[in-house]
């Protein structure tokens, strides 16, 4: 049986309702610091005279990185377009670190216009207000006003459908005969049960007042308003903690709950 911790909490909330962001350079701990400093380091290299903005969010810039279960996401603002070896440049600035830093689960490092995020009515200047640490750049890119728990910081649900879709045809399209396919059904199982708790909560976060992206937190408080979907929300988080090689099992669950969940979030939207 998977065991199950209440790790992380919830963020604070300031006393007009708005989400406090509780990232901060000093609970980024060794060795995760070392990481870090690389990858601003290679980033800067890279695009020297591109890169506005280079920013973390998840558990490492609140202090709540796991070894060897934890990822470092992040993401890089450039002047100009994005361009295929833009592209080539990231994956492979991702790839090094992984290799070289064998402590961290998963190294991501997302591109992002500068246009594109000043103009788009995005949630990513919402999500660098809320729970990132800019660690390199020039500017600063915040959304207009603070954010509360609830609509402000809905996206997961605004893609649920099209997230359960794809994984169900990703999980049928997969081989039993190649090498790769328990590690291709477990990555597809993690990512999307991630994304099924999350959605769970945004069905709730409005009506609890209350915001966190960590996993059984997301959890137990959809369980507290839909206590008779608790058995399998708390499947999903099984599935993301220790994610299974089981397609056929995986497809049902999806089916079942991720197309219950669907119908829950589109009246919502």
């Amino acid at each position: 049986m998977t065991k199950i911790l209440p790790w992380g909490h919830f963020f604070a909330i300031d006393e007009d309702g708005c989400i406090l962001n509780d990232c901060h350079e000093d609970k980024i701990l060794p060795p995760w610091t070392s990481l870090v400093n690389e990858l601003s380091q290679t980033c800067l290299e890279v695009w020297s005279s591109r890169l506005q903005g280079l920013y973390l969010r998840g558990s490492v810039p609140r202090g709540l990185a796991i070894l060897r279960n934890s990822d470092l996401d992040s993401f890089a603002i450039l002047s100009g377009e994005i361009t295929p070896e833009d592209v080539h440049h990231s994956r492979n600035i991702s790839q090094t670190l992984k290799r070289r830093y064998l402590f961290c689960k998963k190294v991501e490092l997302l591109l992002f216009n500068q246009t594109w995020m000043e103009k788009t009515h995005s949630i990513w200047p919402v999500i660098i207000q809320t729970q990132s640490l800019k660690i390199a750049g020039p500017h600063n890119f915040f959304s207009g006003k603070k954010a509360q728990p609830g609509r402000d910081l809905i996206s997961y649900s605004y893609t649920w459908s099209a997230d359960l879709e794809n994984t169900l045809k990703q999980l049928e399209g997969f081989s039993p005969q190649s090498f790769h396919f328990s590690t291709q059904v477990k990555q597809q199982c993690a990512w999307i049960a991630r994304r099924m708790i999350r959605v769970g909560f945004e069905l709730v976060s409005e009506r609890d007042q209350r915001y966190t992206p960590d996993l059984y937190h997301c959890y137990e408080r959809f369980s507290a308003y839909f206590p008779e979907n608790r058995a399998a929300m708390r499947k999903a988080l099984e599935l993301a903690i220790e994610p299974s090689p089981n397609r056929p099992g995986l497809i049902l669950f999806l089916r079942g709950f991720g197309r219950w969940l669907e119908t829950q979030v589109n009246p919502e939207l």
